[in-house]
């Protein structure tokens, strides 16, 4: 019963996204050194995954998800799904074998894989190893994604402080470099390289928005 009414949850915040996106303005920019058609692992922070997950719509056919088995993973599975996204359920740490070895497969036949890379439950802004395990087994590189928006919701109770995009507003996604982690790396040698990465892509992306805004001020 319990799952029964977060799926309805997730119901009704797909359909909220598909209104409140219907109105924004999106700009998502990719690095140039991407490749059409080559699968990538997505890393981002877990307060962006709206704006994340909206920028990620377009960059491959195939899109693969990792989403906690929590009330929460329930919540987001839903609308994520309906974006066209295969769902896997499961932990991003590598203990959990199962949901690991799912996507490492999935990523090796195309599918381009993303999740937050401090979820499910943080702490906010500190990068496990779980997504890097997945880039380094799978052979693909790990790809930054930065996001703002110019007008947002943040739950403030929210242990991530997420962050909602509201009715009519702007929204610069940005799609990092590949970051490619070599089978004998110490990923431990990667975690703050990935956390700086991130950090960086979002204040370009605040940037970019901020210019944008300034430019058209300055046309008034």
């Amino acid at each position: 019963m319990e799952n029964n009414k977060y799926k309805r949850y997730g119901l009704m915040l797909y359909y909220l996204l598909k209104i409140i996106s219907k109105t924004m303005k999106i700009e998502i920019i990719r690095s140039p050194k991407l490749i059409d058609g080559e699968s990538y692992v997505c890393g981002f922070w877990h307060n962006k995954l709206v704006g994340a997950s909206l920028g990620l719509i377009n960059l491959s056919e195939k899109k693969a998800v990792l989403a906690s088995p929590s009330k929460d993973g329930e919540l987001i599975s839903i609308p994520l799904e309906k974006m066209g996204f295969t769902m896997v359920r499961g932990s991003s740490g590598k203990d959990s074998i199962k949901s690991v070895l799912k996507l490492i497969k999935l990523v090796k036949g195309g599918h381009s894989a993303g999740t937050p890379l401090d979820g499910p439950k943080g702490p906010i802004y500190e990068v496990k190893p779980g997504m890097l395990y997945l880039a380094q087994k799978s052979g693909k590189a790990l790809v930054p994604v930065g996001v703002a928006f110019s007008n947002k919701w943040i739950f403030e109770k929210a242990w991530d402080k997420f962050q909602m995009p509201k009715p009519f507003s702007k929204m610069v996604c940005l799609i990092g470099d590949p970051i490619l982690i070599p089978t004998d790396a110490n990923l431990d040698d990667y975690l703050e390289l990935v956390k700086d990465a991130l950090f960086q892509i979002d204040k370009e992306a605040e940037k970019i928005l901020n210019e944008k805004n300034n430019n058209l001020k300055g046309d008034r």
